[in-house]
């Protein structure tokens, strides 16, 4: 065994002299062999190495082409997150508004879901909210919808504001008359009633009120109203366009609900 060795590292030495004697030369691929046979032997018979271990690495490894590295990646099955995406877009649509109203907190909808909860006493659009939420020195009442891609306003400092309907949706506009019915002025915190809103389309579909930072947002309203006087506000409501041609020809109601989860449907027709 010392033999064999002693030959291979002569060998390897000779590679490496020059002298008078025309030159070796050996390109890369035979040097690589020549070294891979040097270790092969060197392992083979070297006592401290584990004979069982030298069997199993005999043979050779399987060399990767970059064509099979290629067909493996791309037969593996993809991962997606359309599930995931999908079950967020069931359960909550976030409102999208232009850059001046990022401050603003999302509110979530259900444009299109089923088995509206329909209970509650049914009023007529006369109906006084103010009044329902224990406010006796206004009255708001219903005046009239429209349906838009955008709605603007102002905010809360005087700062002109614009919310926009994401692409697929449209704005549902409610609008209501706040009128102070005493000849003094009057401070307004219906935010503070906890009051909820939600829109009936034909009485299978409905949606939460959006929440905005407009000064005229009927669900956040805190402000004051002259004497004798009154304002305009509005509700807002982001529906789906396909939810929003069934408004022309289907019925629409209001249910307001408040903290104690007294509730009534305003008919709006």
């Amino acid at each position: 065994m010392k033999k064999n060795i002693a030959i291979v590292c002569i060998f390897l030495m000779m590679l490496g002299i020059t002298g008078c004697a025309k030159t070796i030369e050996l390109t890369d691929e035979e040097q690589y062999l020549v070294a891979e046979y040097a270790a092969e032997l060197l392992l083979k018979y070297d006592r401290n190495i584990d004979t069982k271990y030298y069997q199993d690495n005999k043979a050779a490894p399987v060399e990767t082409t970059e064509e099979a590295f290629t067909e493996e990646v791309t037969t593996a099955e993809p991962v997606t997150e359309t599930a995931e995406t999908e079950a967020t877009t069931e359960a909550t649509v976030t409102e999208e508004i232009t850059e001046a109203a990022t401050t603003t907190e999302t509110a979530t909808t259900q444009a299109e879901s089923e088995n509206v909860d329909l209970s509650g006493k049914t009023a007529d659009k006369g109906f006084d909210i103010a009044a329902f939420a224990g406010v006796n020195e206004v009255s708001v009442k219903y005046s009239y919808y429209m349906i838009a891609e955008e709605y603007p306003s102002m905010d809360h400092d005087g700062v002109a504001i614009t919310i926009e309907a994401p692409n697929g949706y449209k704005l549902l506009v409610l609008k209501f008359n706040l009128e102070n019915k005493t000849g003094e002025d009057q401070y307004v915190d219906l935010y503070s009633k906890d009051l909820e809103y939600n829109i009936i389309i034909n009485d299978s579909k409905s949606a939460k009120q959006m929440l905005t930072i407009l000064i005229d947002d009927l669900y956040t309203y805190q402000g004051t109203v002259q004497g004798n006087m009154f304002e305009e506000v509005v509700l807002l409501f982001q529906v789906s366009d396909s939810v929003a041609e069934e408004i022309d020809n289907g019925s629409l109601k209001l249910k307001v609900t408040d903290s104690n989860k007294n509730s009534t449907i305003i008919n709006l027709d």
